[in-house]
C-alpha cells in the first residue's frame, strides 16, 4: 500500500458494544415516525470507513479485527491551511473503537457497484462477523491502502487522522485532517449516493 498509517495511542476510550448493540445507527426515540426530517430527502455521497485494531497500550480500546463500515454522516469543512473532515462515529462499533483507539482510519469512496456490500457493511458488526471474508466471499478483492484494507475498486480513498473528538449523543463526531487521497482507476462506475439504496 501506499505510506502505512502506524496506529498510535489515544486517551478517548470506549467501552465494549453490549449485548443486542445494533450495527447500524437507530431513529432518535422522540422522533415522530411518520415525519422524517427534512435532510432525509437529500442525497448525499455513501461512504465507507475502514480501521485496523490498535497495537501497543491502546490495544485494549480497539476491537479485534479490522472493520469497514457504511458512513454518510460525513463531509469535507475546510480547505485551508489544511483540509480537513467531519466524520460521525457510531459508539461502540467497531470501526469507533478501531478509528479512536489508533486515531486514524481510510474514508472509501463506494461506487454504485458495491450497493450490493451495504448489507455486510453497514447492518452486520465486526465484533461478530469477519467482515473482510465476507466481502472477499462476495466477489471483491481487498488491497492495502495507507495502512487499512480498503477495496480494491473504490472510487477513492481518504486517509485521516483524528484532530479532535465531540461526544455527541449516540456518535462521536471525529474532526479529522486529511493527510493522503487517491482518486483510482482500480474500476469502473459512479459514486454511490443514499438516494441509490433502497428504500426501507
Amino acid at each position: 500500500g501506499a505510506g502505512a498509517l502506524g496506529p498510535r495511542p489515544r486517551r478517548i476510550r470506549v467501552p465494549s458494544r453490549g449485548a443486542g448493540s445494533p450495527a447500524a445507527p437507530r431513529a432518535a426515540p422522540d422522533s415522530p415516525a411518520a415525519e422524517p426530517p427534512p435532510w432525509s430527502a437529500l442525497s448525499v455521497p455513501v461512504y465507507s470507513l475502514a480501521t485496523v485494531p490498535a497495537t501497543g497500550a491502546t490495544a485494549g480500546d480497539s476491537a479485534q479485527r479490522a472493520s469497514m463500515n457504511i458512513t454518510t454522516y460525513c463531509c469535507p469543512v475546510t480547505i485551508t491551511p489544511s483540509r480537513k473532515f467531519a466524520v460521525a462515529l457510531y459508539t461502540h462499533t467497531a470501526t469507533a473503537r478501531n478509528m479512536l483507539a489508533t486515531g486514524r482510519g481510510v474514508l472509501q469512496i463506494l461506487r454504485k457497484q458495491h450497493l450490493d456490500l451495504v448489507s455486510v457493511l453497514g447492518k452486520q458488526s465486526a465484533h461478530d462477523v469477519d467482515k473482510l471474508s465476507l466481502i472477499r466471499e462476495e466477489g471483491y478483492d481487498i488491497v492495502e491502502r495507507f495502512g487499512a484494507p480498503t477495496l480494491a475498486d473504490a472510487f477513492g480513498v481518504v486517509a485521516l487522522e483524528i484532530v479532535s473528538i465531540e461526544t455527541a449523543g449516540d456518535h462521536h463526531l471525529a474532526l479529522c485532517e486529511v493527510v493522503a487521497h487517491q482518486t483510482l482507476d482500480a474500476g469502473e462506475g459512479e459514486p454511490l449516493y443514499t438516494g441509490d439504496l433502497p428504500k426501507p
